[in-house]
């Protein structure tokens, strides 16, 4: 997450490194390049590195941030044929700015077993990250869980980095009174790649209860997913893009945005 800081620091303040660069250009021109070749071209061109420099740190900041705003709040207009309140737009916005990285390829194994009045969820999931910009990010794997679904995490691995995810545990969440997490190391993937994850852990429910509601923590497309259960037990999901056999749903071009959940709902006979 390190490297992803530093790209984002870098596109919101490099105006104030480029332009008193730019000026100091200007200065060493008109304080030593200039006197040993003293003509109009070396003079305009301190004055136009000082000129430069003085509108980058002054202009272009404002300019750049209003001009993005303004153009997504456009595309937005254009896109859905009508205005919508400001809110929702910078609520938009925001999304698309933080919508950097994407999952694709979710393939999801799921075992369900009964212990007396509990039902316990043996998940591998398998996944890759995408990352579509011109720069290298940094995946941080990340998995949440309430304190009631009695989680225990199995491990988690980066394709790729036989080291990563040996002493992956679970801790209590930030800022969360009643849950745990496991936040991993940032791995980096370059520009216009994609890494290969995959998670394995267990949870418990109470049998009564009836449903599991998995959150997607990243955009994902595309997702497989198989559930084997006991043979007194009717289970359903989240109805599926394309006919599968019984036990497995295939969504090969649905989209989850962060935030989004599956449906995963049991009933014993």
């Amino acid at each position: 997450m390190f490297r992803n800081k530093v790209w984002e620091w870098w596109e919101k303040y490099s105006a104030y490194i480029v332009g008193p660069f730019l000026m100091c250009m200007g200065w060493v021109t008109a304080r030593y390049i200039e006197p040993h070749w003293s003509n109009r071209y070396t003079s305009e061109l301190s004055v136009a590195l000082w000129i430069a420099g003085i509108l980058t740190v002054t202009v272009d900041p404002f300019v750049k941030n209003r001009a993005r705003r303004e153009a997504t709040r456009d595309i937005f207009h254009h896109m859905l044929g009508f205005k919508l309140p400001e809110i929702i737009r910078d609520r938009l916005q925001e999304t698309v700015e933080k919508t950097k990285l994407y999952r694709e390829g979710v393939v999801q194994h799921i075992v369900m077993s009964e212990e007396g009045d509990v039902v316990r969820f043996t998940v591998e999931m398998d996944f890759e990250v995408v990352n579509p910009t011109q720069h290298t990010l940094d995946f941080e794997p990340l998995l949440q869980f309430e304190k009631g679904e009695c989680a225990e995490l199995k491990s988690v691995i980066a394709f790729g980095n036989p080291d990563y995810g040996k002493d992956a545990k679970l801790s209590l969440a930030k800022g969360g009174l009643a849950a745990v997490e496991y936040r991993g190391k940032g791995v980096p993937i370059p520009s216009g790649d994609r890494r290969k994850f995959k998670y394995e852990y267990e949870i418990q429910f109470p049998s009564s209860l009836g449903f599991w509601s998995p959150n997607f923590a990243l955009p994902t497309i595309g997702l497989s997913l198989t559930i084997k259960a006991p043979e007194n037990f009717i289970v359903r999901a989240t109805s599926s893009d394309l006919a599968a056999p019984s036990g497995e749903w295939k969504y090969p071009t649905r989209l989850w945005m962060q935030g989004e959940h599956l449906e995963i709902v049991w009933d014993k006979i």
